[in-house]
């Protein structure tokens, strides 16, 4: 039941907001992100609007620095756009920016990107997740993720504006 799992994702989600150590807070996000939409992998993208680009704070399973500029791949689309984007196959969407799989070694199936919203109206963060582990993200992941990035939103602004 979609409901039961939205509460209990809460309940996590208000166990880590007391979580003082940023590190530690954002791992535990990017872990509860994944296992909530049932993904490999989870990014943690910061939206930093005074060099126009994005960096990922935390990604799961990898330790390859991961910039770009606003607006290049989906995570920089998103992050400039503020939209959700929900893509079933990565390497069919021309938005899709293969570099970071050659960097990385790792291979995207499909992705899943939503928008973290800030209070002057602009993204401050991005939250993606690769490759669902049964088929592609549906509608209700889209929901699930955007309903983690709503209630996250005032503790990932504090943390961009601390950078």
């Amino acid at each position: 039941m979609l409901d039961d799992k939205v509460a209990l994702i809460l309940v996590k989600l208000g166990h880590l907001s007391v979580q003082r150590d940023r590190e530690a807070y954002l791992r535990g996000l990017v872990e509860l992100c994944s296992q909530a939409v049932d993904a490999e992998r989870c990014t943690f993208y910061v939206v930093d609007q005074q060099k126009k680009e994005i960096w990922a704070r935390v990604a799961q399973r990898t330790t390859t620095e991961i910039r770009m500029p606003l607006g290049q791949g989906l995570a920089g689309q998103s992050a400039l756009s503020g939209e959700t984007i929900n893509v079933p196959d990565a390497y069919g969407d021309s938005r899709f920016d293969r570099k970071v799989d050659m960097r990385t070694g790792f291979r995207t199936l499909n992705v899943l990107v939503v928008p973290v919203w800030g209070s002057k109206g602009k993204p401050v963060a991005v939250i993606q997740v690769l490759n669902k582990r049964n088929g592609t993200f549906e509608r209700r992941d889209q929901m699930l993720l955007e309903q983690i990035a709503e209630t996250i939103a005032p503790v990932a602004e504090r943390i961009t504006s601390a950078e």
